[in-house]
């Protein structure tokens, strides 16, 4: 530090008293290498004017001022070792940016909005109340927005836009493993904290210290479930996965077919169609064959799992089809054409937003106060209202910006209690490291178009 005091606000008087020449030099002045260069014939003009070889006119007046407002910004940046500081007005609070990136658009979208929703509305109400209190300071959070697209070259130009251009340092989301992988090359080089979602295994690690999972992935439920499926059908001994084409895809089926087989049920097939595939007949057709007693369908997305459902119906397929991950039930229903097509689809859930619960209660009233009774809502949107808001009090109990500092109180915070329950860190024995949170879930069922909870799961 310089030692050079800083004031809150600067005014004329401080500029005062200071010369142009004696501390940048004048510009326009030979040998031209000097202070802030403008048009060298009307430098000149300032400079020997300056000099008193010619009259001091309005022109240069105004910009003898202007030179001087110049000079007390670069003395207050080079005062603080190179940070621009933009000082706030009479105790009003500071501004830090965090970006939500997520997919708004493609196959993800249903998911990836709700996690925008679920940060806004945590951030919202902190900003209601004055701000975040970081180290005695209040600091409004301002929400930067990027849509990844669900893709990984979408991660990777939100990220890089987000992180150069934009500064951030701090990032919500995405939802896409894709996308994340993606992400991480630029956001852990540069120590920026990642509160994302995304499911593949190899998102968490030891060499990956700044990124965290504020979500239940398939590596925790596939276990559970597999186990409920089996209780369920104590038949059932073969089946057959179906995941999408993509390294979300391929870690969820992995996960499956472990769970499956520890269950003590075997994978007779695994089915990776593309994401974009609208026509699931011949993926169908060729499990129709294969006879199997279960499909377990691996998070391929709201739609298509719908879709799925709905032409393993027409087919005549007996077998039951379990979801792999959280759905918004109105879409579900209306993608697969009806409740009639919807009935009797498996699905894990870590909400129940029927529940009396008050806390639960009052989420959905500010989710649809905010978004409208008709905006669809997954498990995602709670998810990621408790994740902001421990990514939060992470922030208060760090006392400052620093990411290291905030990395550690997030780490330090043993137990959360969210909307969604208690939850806490885990992850060592799976992952090398504890950054995934624990929650409990339960299983439903698409009964007469309405989900219905069977059984919850720890």
């Amino acid at each position: 530090m310089s030692g050079i005091p800083l004031k809150p606000v600067y005014t004329w008087d401080d500029l005062r008293g200071l010369s142009f020449p004696e501390i940048l030099g004048n510009p326009g002045a030979p040998p031209y290498t000097q202070g802030i260069h403008m048009q060298r014939k009307r430098s000149l003009q300032f400079a020997e004017a300056e000099k008193g070889l010619r009259p001091v006119t309005k022109e240069v007046k105004q910009m003898n001022a202007l030179r001087k407002a110049l000079v007390v910004g670069i003395v207050v940046s080079i005062s603080v070792s190179g940070f621009m500081l933009v000082a706030s007005k009479g105790g009003e609070p500071k501004t830090l940016k965090v970006a939500v990136i997520t997919a708004l658009s493609g196959t993800g979208a249903e998911w990836g909005r709700g996690i925008l929703h679920g940060a806004e509305l945590a951030i919202e109400e902190v900003n209601a109340q004055g701000g975040v209190d970081i180290g005695g300071e209040k600091y409004r959070i301002e929400v930067v927005v990027y849509d990844d697209k669900y893709t990984a070259a979408g991660g990777t130009a939100a990220a890089h836009k987000a992180v150069f251009s934009d500064g951030v340092k701090f990032i919500i989301g995405p939802i896409s493993s894709a996308s994340g992988l993606a992400m991480q090359e630029i956001t852990e080089k540069n120590k920026v904290l990642l509160i994302a979602d995304t499911w593949a295994r190899e998102f968490l690690g030891p060499g990956k210290p700044y990124t965290f999972r504020v979500f239940m992935t398939s590596t925790q439920a596939a276990p559970g479930l597999a186990r409920w499926v089996k209780k369920k059908y104590p038949h059932a001994k073969t089946v057959v996965t179906v995941a999408a084409n993509d390294a979300s895809g391929w870690s969820v089926a992995e996960d499956y077919k472990g769970a499956y087989e520890a269950a003590g049920i075997k994978v007779i097939a695994q089915e990776f169609p593309e994401r974009a595939t609208k026509d699931y007949y011949p993926v169908l057709t060729r499990i129709k064959g294969q006879n199997p007693d279960i499909i377990q369908e691996c998070a391929i997305g709201v739609g298509a799992a719908a879709l799925l459902t709905k032409q393993a119906k027409e087919l005549g397929i007996k077998a039951p089809v379990i979801g792999g991950a959280w759905i918004d039930l109105d879409t579900f229903v209306k993608s697969a054409g009806g409740p009639e097509f919807a009935e009797g689809y498996i699905y894990p859930v870590v909400f129940d937003r029927n529940s009396k619960d008050p806390k639960i209660v009052e989420f959905v009233k500010k989710f649809q106060a905010k978004y409208g009774p008709n905006e669809p809502m997954t498990t995602v949107d709670p998810s990621f209202y408790d994740g902001t808001r421990l990514f939060l009090k992470a922030l208060k109990r760090a006392g400052t910006i620093d990411v290291d500092k905030v990395k550690e109180a997030l780490e330090a915070i043993e137990e959360f209690d969210g909307v969604l329950g208690k939850m806490r860190w885990t992850g060592k024995e799976t992952y090398g490291i504890n950054h995934q949170i624990h929650q409990s879930f339960y299983v439903a069922e698409i009964k007469n178009g309405r989900e219905v909870i069977i059984e919850k799961v720890e």
